[in-house]
């Protein structure tokens, strides 16, 4: 889960052991927590927004021949469901011309 960027930058606090111990909206908090701690090794560092990510390639080239392969789930280019019918020609409209 990336935070919205309002949140950033934040300071993460460390225990002796490197175990996350707090986050911090202000450095000075994360400064007074190692101070509250002293001798126990505790350690702070700050969190700055992701980078954003390169954006993907994408491979636009086209099929030229023969049809699209079929997606999951569909059936294939060759297959029919069983209520769709055939039809050579479509049927004449009867709808009065204009």
């Amino acid at each position: 889960m990336t935070l919205p960027d309002y949140f950033y930058p934040y300071w993460s606090v460390y225990d002796g052991l490197g175990q996350h111990y707090n986050d911090c909206s202000h450095e000075k908090y994360a400064i007074d927590t190692l101070r509250l701690h002293p001798n126990e090794g505790f350690t702070y560092k700050q969190i700055n927004a992701p980078k954003p990510l390169p954006p993907h390639i994408v491979d636009v080239t086209a099929e030229t021949e023969g049809a699209l392969p079929g997606q999951r789930g569909l059936p294939k280019v060759t297959e029919r469901l069983p209520f769709e019918p055939i039809l050579e020609e479509l049927p004449e409209s009867n709808l009065q011309e204009i």
